[in-house]
C-alpha cells in the first residue's frame, strides 16, 4: 500500500498521508464548527484578516513590497549622490599630496575601491536590511508565504518556498541552506534552482547604481520583473519534467507584533558589519590588481578572449569581460571595480543607457558568487550545482543579447 502511495505521488507515504489526514481534518472542522455569537475583532486580526484576503491580500502585498524597493531605491539614490559630492575632491587632493607615480597610482585604486564601496553599496544594503528584517520581525513575511501558495503550486512546490526566495533578495546562500525547509527531496531541488535567480542585495547594488539612477526606478521595476518571469517560466518547465507532486502548506502562521527596533537595528548592523569586513579587503586587493594588471597590458588578453561575448553579442565596453569575473567573488564587485577604473562613480562617463541595463541584467541572471556556488554544492552536491551554474552564464548571455536586440528595435 505505501509502495502505491509513494508511485502514485511521488512522495513519502507518511507525507501524503499526513497531508490526507490535515485535509480531512479542515472538512471535519468547517462541518462541526459554528460561531455561536459575534466577537470583537482586535487590530491585529483585523489586520491578518485583510493580509491574508485571497483577493485584497494581494494589493495590499503589491504595495507593501513596492513601497520596500521604491525607498530603497529613492534613498539609496540620495544618500549615495550626497556621499559622492562630499567626497568628490579627495582624488585631486591624494595626487597633489603624493604625485602621480606607479605606487601612488595603486594605492589611490585601493582607495578608490573602498570609496566607491561606501559610495555605491552601502546606500542601497543597509535601508534592504533593514526594511527586510522590520517586516520578518513584524511578522508579514509569513502571510506572504501563504498568499504565494497557489502561485508556488504552479512551479511544482508551495508557499513555504516563499521563504529562501524572499532571504535571496538579502543573500543566495542562506537561501540555499534554507531550502531544506521543504518536505521533499524534488521540491528542495526545484526552490534551490529558483533561489540562485533571485536578486540578492549585491545585485540590487548593481541595479540600484546603474539603472535606478540613470535610467529611473520604473526600468529598474522592469528588470525585476523581466527576472520574476523567467524564474516562474523556469519553476514552470522544471515541474513538468520532473516527477512527482508538490505537498500542501502547513506553517505556523506568527502573530503580528511591534517590531522590535533594537532588535532589528543589531540585526542590520551585523548584516552590514559583515559586509563591510569581508568585501572592503577583496575590494580595496582586487582594485590594486585590476590597475596593476591595467597598467601592465596584462587584461587585454582576458578582455579580448571574452570579446565575442561581451563586445560583440552583448555590445559591452572590453573591460566588462574582467569585471564579470572579478563578478563571481562578490557581485557588486562589478560596479565597485567599474568606479575604481574609472576614478569616479560617474557611470555615464563610461556606460551608454543601453550598456547600464544590459550590464544590470546580465549580473542579474549570470553565474552565482562563489559563496552561493559552494552552498549549492552543499546541498545537492557538485553535478547539480555545475549544472545550475552552466545554465545560469548561458542564460544571461542569451537574454542579454536578445533584449540588446530588442531594445535597438525599440530605439532605446
Amino acid at each position: 500500500m505505501n509502495l502505491e502511495l509513494e508511485k502514485i505521488h511521488g512522495h513519502s507515504s507518511s507525507i501524503v498521508i499526513a497531508d490526507e489526514r490535515c485535509h480531512l481534518a479542515s472538512q471535519i472542522s468547517k462541518q462541526v464548527m459554528t460561531v455561536t455569537k459575534p466577537q470583537k475583532i482586535s487590530f491585529h486580526e483585523a489586520l491578518d484578516i485583510l493580509t491574508g484576503h485571497r483577493i485584497w491580500g494581494y494589493p495590499v502585498m503589491i504595495a507593501i513590497l513596492g513601497l520596500v524597493f521604491f525607498t530603497v531605491f529613492k534613498g539609496g539614490n540620495y544618500i549615495s549622490s550626497a556621499i559622492e559630492q562630499s567626497l568628490s575632491g579627495l582624488q585631486p587632493y591624494f595626487y597633489s599630496v603624493f604625485g602621480s607615480s606607479i605606487l601612488a597610482t595603486l594605492a589611490w585604486s585601493g582607495i578608490a575601491g573602498f570609496i566607491a564601496l561606501i559610495e555605491v553599496a552601502l546606500p542601497y544594503i543597509l535601508p534592504f536590511y533593514f526594511f527586510l528584517y522590520v517586516l520578518e520581525d513584524f511578522g508579514y513575511l509569513a502571510r506572504v508565504a501563504y498568499l504565494m501558495d497557489h502561485l508556488m503550486h504552479n512551479l511544482g512546490i508551495h508557499g513555504k518556498a516563499c521563504i529562501p526566495l524572499i532571504l535571496g533578495f538579502g543573500c543566495n546562500v542562506p537561501a540555499c541552506l534554507s531550502c531544506r525547509i521543504m518536505e521533499t527531496q524534488r521540491e528542495r531541488l526545484i526552490t534551490g534552482l529558483l533561489t540562485v535567480f533571485v536578486p540578492c542585495s549585491a545585485v540590487t547594488v548593481i541595479v540600484a547604481g546603474l539603472v535606478g539612477k540613470y535610467l529611473g526606478i520604473s526600468w529598474a521595476l522592469g528588470l525585476y520583473l523581466l527576472v520574476f518571469l523567467i524564474i516562474f517560466i523556469l519553476g514552470k518547465i522544471v515541474s513538468i519534467i520532473t516527477p512527482g507532486e508538490p505537498t500542501e502548506l502547513i506553517m505556523e502562521m506568527p502573530s503580528y507584533k511591534f517590531p522590535h527596533i533594537k532588535t532589528i537595528a543589531l540585526q542590520t548592523w551585523f548584516r552590514l558589519k559583515e559586509f563591510i569586513f569581508i568585501a572592503a579587503p577583496i575590494v580595496i586587493v582586487s582594485g590594486i590588481i585590476i590597475e596593476g594588471a591595467y597598467s601592465a597590458k596584462l587584461l587585454t588578453p582576458v578582455n579580448d578572449f571574452l570579446a565575442p561575448i561581451t563586445v560583440n553579442w552583448l555590445g559591452l565596453p572590453a573591460i566588462t569581460g574582467i569585471l564579470l569575473i572579478f563578478g563571481i567573488l562578490r557581485k557588486e564587485l562589478i560596479l565597485i571595480m567599474l568606479a575604481s577604473i574609472l576614478g569616479t562613480t560617474d557611470f555615464s562617463k563610461a556606460l551608454t543607457q543601453s550598456q547600464m541595463l544590459i550590464l544590470a541584467l546580465v549580473s542579474m541572471l549570470y553565474i552565482p558568487c562563489a559563496a552561493t556556488v559552494a552552498a549549492l554544492y552543499k546541498e545537492f552536491g557538485w553535478k547539480k550545482a555545475l549544472l545550475i551554474t552552466v545554465f545560469k552564464i548561458t542564460l544571461a548571455i542569451l537574454v542579454g543579447g536578445l533584449v540588446l536586440r530588442l531594445l535597438s528595435i525599440i530605439g532605446t
